[in-house]
């Protein structure tokens, strides 16, 4: 995944959690100015509008997830993450909508956690679709290779695993490394479904 789109799926913001990148050090050179307090709104609406959206996706995943056929525990998991992602978002709303100073306002953003947030739709929403391949794969008349039902299953396991791995990332996680699973991850999804529409 090129850096481009890193940034596109992250908000416009993945640059801020990138290792060995402070990107506070160069900024003053765009907010100290004489019209600070202009882009200061302009931040904070930004900001506002971009986590009105990130709530809108959380809440598009969990009507997602909710309407699929995901065994109930795993959908009660499922659906945990993304409550957590709802209320920690929200959190950063009223924190964001209580600033008073850009500076302030930068660091009240967490971008890594938001990050982390705007990771939870498309992980819930691949763990639903993992879930629902797994029924179609292992329902399907058509296998009759032991084999490569061994192998579907192996593949499948490790899928779950790296949807689980990106509903859990935090403030430590390496993003880097997240987004390339992310990627993998609905790529082999793909590939998958492809194999079975051929079945």
């Amino acid at each position: 995944m090129t850096q481009q789109e890193m940034e596109k799926n992250a908000g416009g913001m993945s640059y801020r959690t990138l290792p060995r990148i402070e990107k506070t050090l160069i900024t003053q050179y765009l907010d100290s100015n004489d019209n600070e307090s202009t882009i200061f709104e302009k931040n904070k609406k930004y900001y506002l509008a971009s986590a009105d959206k990130t709530i809108a996706r959380l809440e598009l995943a969990k009507i997602r997830v909710q309407n699929s056929d995901m065994p109930s525990d795993e959908c009660q998991l499922v659906l945990d993450k993304i409550n957590q992602g709802l209320h920690l978002i929200e959190g950063l709303k009223y924190q964001i909508k209580h600033e008073t100073h850009n500076e302030k306002l930068q660091k009240a953003t967490h971008y890594k956690i938001w990050h982390a947030i705007k990771l939870i739709p498309s992980a819930a929403e691949g763990y639903a679709i993992i879930s629902s391949l797994e029924r179609n794969i292992f329902n399907n008349k058509k296998h009759e290779s032991k084999n490569k039902l061994k192998k579907d299953e192996i593949h499948l396991k490790d899928l779950k695993n790296i949807f689980s791995y990106l509903l859990n990332l935090d403030e430590s996680s390496d993003f880097a490394v997240a987004e390339k699973y992310h990627f993998k991850a609905y790529e082999k999804m793909e590939i998958m479904q492809k194999m079975l529409n051929d079945l």
